[in-house]
């Protein structure tokens, strides 16, 4: 258990080494989960304490492979279990946590990596409204850290016992913009889909929490699980045929002028030998059927006589030619009505002479901007139905998704002497998972880890690929080749 923090430092404090159960969970590049259930009225107890944490090792690994901050605690007792005194429950997040509660300044002073520093609360006026970020994914990590809570930090947001360490410009690039954003979720953002992952975690040597970037390990090679090998405790596979094959859109036309659009699922028709249409009822796209049978924009007149044809969905015009004869045109209508006005407002010959001469220029120029703008609008409108043809399709493709054929692969894997978490694979590692002739691999995104009392682990829980949210693998090919690699086995048998 280590202690508050003294002096820069987080000093272990003592060993619980007597206990009901401890849980926790770690996480690949997100903050994890520890419970810890402790009787009441023990030395143990007398330990957990708020602005304490916990340091979790694994035997044969040197460094901890979990360590967090305590931030609550739960009184248990019942008449069935823990009868006298009772028990307490004590638990919070890991290190990670640091990230999710902390929000990204956008105004800063200075420039360039290692010499920016964020401004004030107070100040922030001063500085932009929105910040743009960029550079390796590592590199944009170990900046935002270092200024929001590190060596950077404003006074009162230093964390205390805290090491960020120097710039690890690790990984592919990554772009973006801050304005209070908070920097759990968007380094969440930034790490999607990359091999790079970052851990805080307390160190023995410093007595600190580090800021830890690293590259992940292609492990698929040597760690595998296995019923062969022994390390998969339980796995099951599921297929499952899809309750949508064909989305039909409706559009905003009425009756034989509503635009239809259908998108079919051939190969989950064909391996599975069902038909299921679903309905999209899409009044919110303005297209309609034209005589051709092809999809046209449904275009109404305003006032003046112009057709409206709507924007974009980020509220432009739809081409620059649109954009550039609109505005020429708003101007034309301003020069016509300040030449009307010159003209009622005329007393001598010589002014009424030249009002006159500035309403026909004005009168003439608006005429040519109405007629380019008419244009311009014409042009525009296959922009438009473009775009809105992609919508439909767009709007097709989701229902199919939510219907779409499955294939769930749900695993169980085990620690054993060969392959043991923290020592052999950690999570952003590459493993393996070798299944009925199939072979898939992915990155391990969750451990969930229970020990009892005395030490004896209970149970270890990788979480591999797509499992890792929560959800089973949803691995419609794989499990499918399972399925058919099952067959070819069961016949030979």
């Amino acid at each position: 258990m280590r202690g508050e923090v003294q002096q820069g430092e987080r000093r272990i404090i003592g060993e619980v080494d007597t206990w009901i159960k401890l849980d926790f969970t770690i996480r690949f590049n997100q903050a994890g989960t520890w419970q810890l259930l402790v009787k009441s009225g023990t030395a143990q107890e007398d330990l957990l304490k708020p602005g304490r944490g916990v340091v979790i090792y694994q035997d044969g690994v040197p460094e901890p492979v979990f360590s967090g901050q305590i931030d609550a605690f739960e009184r248990y007792w019942t008449t069935d279990q823990h009868t006298a005194a009772g028990s307490v429950f004590v638990g919070g997040k890991c290190d990670n946590d640091l990230l999710y509660g902390t929000l990204a300044f956008p105004g800063v002073s200075g420039t360039g990596v290692e010499h920016m520093a964020v401004l004030p609360v107070a100040q922030q006026y001063k500085g932009s409204d929105t910040r743009v970020i960029g550079g390796p994914v590592g590199q944009v990590l170990w900046n935002e850290a270092d200024m929001a809570f590190g060596s950077r930090a404003l006074p009162d947001r230093k964390a205390g016992g805290l090491a960020v360490g120097p710039n690890a410009p690790l990984g592919p690039a990554v772009s973006g913009s801050l304005r209070f954003d908070n920097l759990g979720t968007q380094a969440e953002e930034w790490l999607k889909d990359k091999r790079v992952g970052y851990r805080f975690v307390w160190s023995h040597q410093t007595k600190q929490v580090e800021l830890r970037l690293y590259e992940c390990r292609d492990r698929s090679a040597e760690v595998r699980f296995s019923p062969d090998i022994g390390n998969l405790k339980q796995y099951t596979w599921q297929l499952k045929a899809p309750a949508a094959t064909r989305a039909i859109v409706a559009c905003q036309g009425e009756g034989k002028e509503r635009y239809l659009w259908q998108q079919i699922d051939a190969e989950g028709e064909k391996q599975w030998g069902t038909r299921r249409e679903t309905f999209v009822d899409r009044r919110d796209i303005p297209l309609m059927t034209g005589a051709d049978g092809k999809p046209e924009l449904v275009v109404k007149e305003t006032s003046s006589s112009f057709e409206d044809i709507g924007l974009k969905p980020d509220g432009t015009e739809w081409t620059s030619d649109l954009t550039r004869t609109r505005a020429v045109h708003t101007a034309a209508e301003k020069e016509f009505a300040a030449a009307q006005k010159a003209v009622e407002d005329a007393k001598t010959a010589e002014e009424k002479a030249a009002a006159s001469q500035r309403l026909t220029a004005a009168n003439s120029a608006l005429t040519e901007a109405r007629v380019s703008l008419k244009a311009a609008l014409r042009g525009a409108r296959p922009v438009a139905v473009a775009h809105w043809v992609k919508a439909v399709e767009e709007a097709a493709a989701t229902a199919l998704k939510e219907g779409a054929k499955s294939g769930h692969f749900q695993i169980y894997p085990i620690d054993t002497d060969q392959v043991k978490f923290g020592r052999d694979y950690f999570v952003g590692d590459i493993v393996t998972v070798s299944v009925d002739g199939e072979e898939y691999s992915d990155i391990v995104k969750e451990v969930n880890i229970s020990v009892e009392d005395g030490g004896r682990i209970l149970d270890v829980s990788p979480k591999i690929g797509d499992q890792g949210t929560g959800e089973p693998l949803n691995l419609y090919r794989t499990v499918w080749e399972m399925k058919a690699k099952l067959r070819k086995l069961e016949t030979r048998m």
